[in-house]
């Protein structure tokens, strides 16, 4: 790194070895057969597995409507018997779109209103089986409002029942086809409120917005509302699916207190828009990514802003495997971090 100054490698791709992570999620091939349904996805924004089979999307509960990512999912129905490792009763709700439990009295809670309502196949869907290149393990029932979910992150989605989905029985493991699908992919937006959790009165939040063709935006706002000026760091990580992280940084940046006089600015505002080639190749991977962050004043920062990056992007993950490890099929994985940072 002699010939290199510290901005120009602080911009490059620096290869860390993570702890044991993840399973490949890159499918080898479809399932065929008569008796089996395509076209459901995994929703980008509720996380629920819906049907994306016409040109209406149903009902999301984070508003609007399914947002398709991901594998295409082809999954049995029939008159099928229920097995050890096969689950029935799993119907399409006609009012949002889901897939959803009906085999109970109860039948849930559906974003359109009410409960869910079933109509045409009744799925077999398999459960507590080996994960592989062709099926994708983390499927849960959620108990609130009885839909499929994708339990694989830290984050629970958004549950038409309040909060986030809640995992509950077996651990659902489906079957998909042989690549993801590239044209219906949609933006990643992901967005936090910040805070701090020590002395400082810093606040505010981070946004991030990832394209298919490798644009990003990340912006944000800080403001410090304590009598004492504070400079701040800030670290924000994008982890995927696929073992890789984007981080993004803000060094040392001061907002004013009270006890400056002229001149006080109490708010730091920015929005850095720049392209990285490695988002569009990886895309279907980073379009189910997960947002985490740290906000510290710099006083309590020991390392080097890259470190504490790096230190957050290693908590994302230990949390992501800390589900995914159970996986059968689990193996070690090396991941990438891509420090682009606001200096």
């Amino acid at each position: 790194m002699s010939k290199t100054n510290r901005r120009e490698f602080l911009l490059e791709s620096v290869p860390l070895i993570a702890a044991p992570l993840l399973i490949s999620l890159f499918p080898e091939k479809a399932l065929a057969g008569p008796t089996v349904q395509g076209d459901w996805r995994y929703c980008g924004k509720c996380s629920s597995m819906f049907w994306n089979g016409t040109t209406n999307k149903g009902r999301c509960s984070a508003g609007g409507g399914h947002q398709a990512q991901g594998y295409d999912f082809v999954l049995p129905y029939g008159t099928l018997a229920e097995t050890p490792t096969a689950q029935v009763s799993w119907r399409f709700c006609d009012k949002c779109y889901a897939m959803f439990f009906d085999g109970f009295a109860d039948k849930g809670r559906c974003p359109a209103g009410g409960g869910h309502h079933a109509q045409g196949f009744v799925f077999r869907l398999p459960h507590d089986i080996n994960a592989d290149g062709g099926n994708q393990g983390n499927w849960r029932y959620c108990q609130k409002c009885k839909a499929m979910f994708y339990d694989g992150f830290p984050g629970k989605g958004n549950c038409p029942a309040g909060g986030g989905h809640q995992a509950q029985g077996y651990a659902f493991v489906l079957p998909h086809g042989a690549e993801p699908s590239r044209n219906v992919a949609a933006d990643l937006h992901l967005r936090s409120g910040l805070s701090t959790d020590g002395w400082a009165p810093i606040s505010g939040w981070v946004d991030i917005v990832m394209k298919p063709n490798g644009d990003y935006v990340f912006s944000g706002h800080v403001h410090n509302a304590g009598a004492v000026n504070i400079r701040y760091s800030l670290a924000a990580v994008v982890a995927t699916p696929s073992g890789q992280s984007f981080g993004f940084g803000i060094k040392g940046h001061r907002v004013d207190g009270t006890e400056t006089v002229f001149g006080r600015n109490r708010d730091h505002n920015w929005s850095q828009a720049k392209n990285d080639p490695r988002i569009a190749r990886s895309w279907d991977s980073v379009a189910q990514g997960t947002l985490s962050w740290r906000l510290a004043a710099s006083a309590t920062i020991t390392s080097t802003i890259e470190k504490f990056i790096d230190d957050t992007a290693r908590e994302a993950f230990q949390k992501l495997a800390q589900r995914m490890n159970a996986s059968p099929g689990g193996q070690a994985a090396k991941f990438y971090m891509n420090l682009l940072l606001t200096l």
